[in-house]
C-alpha cells in the first residue's frame, strides 16, 4: 500500500452532468493526490470523458463542487484550468501539424523580443522541456511530420511549459509501439516522483498495473468503487465493479466447437512485393482462424489484399471450392467476403452520418427502386442486424460519431454482417473498447462461426488469440512460419514462432504446432 499525502491536489464531489436525454455523470466524485497516478476506469459511456472535460475546464457541471489545493473553484475554460496547473492530453491529440514542435509546445506563450517572436529562445525553451522527458528531436520540424510518440510527448511538454501540477492522459499508448510506450511510462514515473498528480485512462490492464497507485471506477456516470493507495485490484473485482456483475469466464465457454470439414476459404500464394511472400492458408465453415505475429509481420496486409483494398502481385482465392477473382472490394463483397477494418473511425465509419446510413451504406442497391431509396424496408433490416450485434444507439438517426467506442465497433461489424457474408475478416476487433464490450464481441464472433461463417481474426492481443481461435496462423516478415491448434496453445508457442531470435528453438516448445490448413 502507498501512503497518501494529507492534502489532495484536486477533489470533485457530487458532480452531475446531463446532455439532453443522457445522464453522463450522477453525483460522481474523485480525489487526486500529488505524487500519485490515479487510474480512471469504466466501460465506454461510463462518464470518464465527461469527468475529464469537467476537470479540464472544457465542460461545466450541472451540480457539484471542485477544490484545487484546498480552494473552491469553478472553471469556465481550459485556459483557467491551465492557470491552476491542470493539463489534459486527450486521446485525439490537438495540435497544429504544420507548426514546428517548438511552436506547438509553446503555443500562446512564445518568448518574444520587441513585439516579435524570439524563435531562437522559443526553440531553446522547447528543447529544455523535451529534455526533461528524454526526447531529443529537431524542434524546428513540423510536429505533424513526426511519430505519434513524439507528438504525445510534445503535448506533455506543453503541460510542463504551463507548470502543470496535474496531468491527465486519455488512452496515451493507442498509437505507440511497445518500446515507445515503455519510454512514456518511464517519463510518467519521473513526473509522478517529482510530485505531479497523474490521471491515466486506459482499457489495458497491464498498463494500469504498471503505473497506478489509486483507482476510481465509474459505471453509468457514478463512482461505484475506489482503491486508494492499493494499486489495481485483481481482474475479477475490477470487472465486477465496471459491469455490475461477475464475469467468471472472459471467453466463450463453448470455444471447443467442431468446425465443418467443408473448406470455405482457401488462399494460395498471396504475395505483395516487399510486404507478403507466398502466404497460403485455408479456413473451414464454422471455424475461427486467428492471424497473429509481431508488428510489421503483414497481418493487416493479408486482409486488405483479400478484399482488394491493396493489390496483390499474386494470389488465388477459392470460396466454397470455386476460384474467384478479387481486385476490388466490390468483387470481394460479391464473393461473400466482408472486412471489419482496423481503424473504425477512419476506415469503417462516416462520423457525421447516422447509424442507419452507416450500416446500410454498402448495401443501398438492396432497397433502391428507380433511383429511389425504400426507407420503410431499409430501416427494419438495419434494426434487425443492430439487435443481432448488440448495438444500442439512442436512436438509429443518431450520428454514429456520438456513440461510444464499443457501439461504434458494433456498427462496423453490423455493416459487415448485413451483407450476409460467408467469410468475415476482423482486424483488431476489440482494440480500444472496454472489457464488457470485448466479452460481447467474443460471443458475437462465436455465434457467427456457429452460423457457418468462416471467421478470420487479426489480433496483436495474444490472450485474445488464445481465447477465441480454433487455429492460429503465425506470420513473420510477411511469411507464414507456422499454424498452431488453438487447444493447448500458449503465448510461448506464438512467441517462439514470431520472434526470429527464438524461432530456431521452435522444436523445444512448439511440439503441438502443425501446418494443418496452411496450404
Amino acid at each position: 500500500m502507498v501512503e497518501l499525502h494529507e492534502a489532495p491536489f484536486l477533489s470533485l464531489a457530487g458532480v452531475s452532468k446531463r446532455y439532453e436525454r443522457v445522464q453522463a455523470l450522477q453525483n460522481a466524485d474523485i480525489t487526486l493526490y500529488p505524487g500519485h497516478c490515479h487510474a480512471l476506469v469504466g466501460e465506454n459511456g461510463a462518464g470518464k470523458s465527461t469527468l475529464i472535460k469537467i476537470i479540464g475546464g472544457m465542460v461545466r457541471p450541472d451540480a457539484g463542487s471542485m477544490t484545487v489545493e484546498g480552494r473552491d473553484v469553478e472553471l469556465s475554460s481550459p485556459a483557467e484550468a491551465l492557470k491552476l496547473g491542470i493539463s489534459v492530453v486527450p486521446q485525439e491529440l490537438i495540435f497544429v501539424p504544420n507548426l514546428s514542435v517548438a511552436e506547438n509546445i509553446l503555443l500562446g506563450d512564445f518568448t518574444s523580443k520587441a513585439s516579435f517572436v524570439d524563435f531562437r529562445r522559443t526553440a531553446g525553451r522547447a528543447r529544455e522541456l523535451l529534455g526533461r522527458l528524454g526526447v531529443d528531436v529537431d524542434v524546428t520540424a513540423p510536429l505533424g511530420s513526426l511519430s505519434p510518440a513524439v507528438q504525445q510527448l510534445a503535448m506533455i511538454a506543453r503541460g510542463l511549459a504551463k507548470d502543470a501540477k496535474l496531468l491527465i492522459l486519455d488512452e496515451p499508448t493507442a498509437a505507440l509501439s511497445d518500446q515507445e510506450a515503455e519510454h512514456l511510462f518511464t517519463v510518467l514515473d519521473d513526473l509522478r516522483e517529482s510530485g505531479m498528480a497523474l490521471v491515466y485512462v486506459s482499457h489495458r490492464m497491464a498498463e494500469l498495473r504498471r503505473l497506478a497507485q489509486d483507482v476510481t471506477v465509474l459505471r453509468d456516470g457514478e463512482r461505484v468503487a475506489s482503491w486508494m493507495g492499493e494499486g489495481v485490484p485483481d481482474d475479477e473485482r475490477l470487472i465486477e465493479a465496471m459491469v455490475g456483475r461477475s464475469i467468471t469466464r472472459f471467453f466463450s465457454a463453448d470455444r471447443k466447437r467442431t468446425p465443418s470439414q467443408r473448406e470455405r476459404l482457401r488462399v494460395t500464394g498471396l504475395s505483395r512485393r516487399g510486404v507478403l511472400n507466398d502466404v497460403s492458408f485455408s479456413v473451414a465453415e464454422g471455424e475461427i482462424l486467428a492471424i497473429t505475429g509481431l508488428m510489421g509481420a503483414g497481418r493487416t496486409e493479408v486482409l486488405r489484399c483479400l478484399v482488394g483494398a491493396d493489390q496483390a502481385n499474386a494470389m488465388e482465392v477459392a470460396v466454397d471450392g470455386e476460384v474467384v477473382g478479387i481486385r476490388n472490394p466490390a468483387q470481394a463483397k460479391q464473393a461473400g467476403i466482408a472486412l471489419v477494418p482496423e481503424e473504425r473511425k477512419t476506415q469503417g465509419l462516416v462520423g457525421g452520418m447516422t447509424v442507419t446510413d452507416n450500416i446500410s451504406l454498402p448495401h443501398l442497391k438492396r432497397w433502391s427502386k428507380v433511383a429511389l431509396l425504400l426507407d420503410r424496408k431499409r430501416r427494419p433490416a438495419v434494426a434487425q442486424v443492430a439487435t443481432q450485434v448488440g448495438l444500442r444507439p439512442t436512436t438509429y438517426d443518431t450520428p454514429v460519431q456520438a456513440l461510444s467506442g464499443g457501439n461504434q465497433q458494433k456498427a462496423v461489424i453490423g455493416k459487415a454482417v448485413l451483407g450476409n457474408p460467408r467469410i468475415i475478416l476482423l482486424d483488431e476487433p476489440t482494440r480500444g473498447i472496454d472489457v464488457a464490450v470485448k466479452h460481447e464481441i467474443y460471443a458475437l464472433i462465436g455465434r457467427l462461426a456457429d452460423e457457418g461463417c468462416a471467421v478470420v481474426v487479426v489480433s496483436s492481443d495474444m490472450l485474445e488469440v488464445l481465447g477465441i481461435a480454433d487455429r492460429i496462423l503465425v506470420l513473420r516478415a510477411g511469411e507464414v512460419v507456422g499454424c498452431i491448434d488453438g487447444d493447448g496453445a500458449t503465448e510461448s508457442d506464438i512467441l517462439r514462432l514470431s520472434m526470429p531470435d527464438l524461432s530456431s528453438h521452435k522444436a523445444a516448445g512448439v511440439g503441438a504446432s502443425s501446418t494443418k490448413g496452411t496450404e
